[in-house]
């Protein structure tokens, strides 16, 4: 019979049992009294939340001089071209090499 982690098991499920029973059973945070100020705060961490989302995605846009087609795809896809090429070329050089000087 093959030798099982029993204790690394008991382990992980200890800790899976503590972590149910401190963490609550839902997901849904608890209803909490709403007053003026908690509205106010309520109001700008949703403001701060589109803020940093327009900044992600400024910060993630492309420069205005950036040609994706020029600068990346095009030169890559030429290149392994060539190169695909140029091998298929070699193979059938060393063809003819090996036909031209039999051993």
């Amino acid at each position: 019979m093959a030798r099982r982690p029993i204790l690394a098991v008991a382990l992980l499920g200890a800790a899976l049992c503590f972590l149910r029973f401190t963490a609550g059973t839902s997901f849904i945070a608890p209803k909490v009294q709403t007053t003026q100020n908690s509205v106010v705060e309520t109001q700008q961490e949703q403001l701060k939340g589109v803020a940093l989302g327009l900044g992600a995605g400024l910060l993630t846009a492309e420069p205005a001089y950036a040609n994706v087609w020029d600068d990346e795809i095009f030169p890559y896809s030429v290149t392994i071209s060539f190169a695909i090429i140029w091998g298929i070329i070699l193979g059938f050089v060393l063809l003819r090499l090996q036909e031209a000087f039999p051993e």
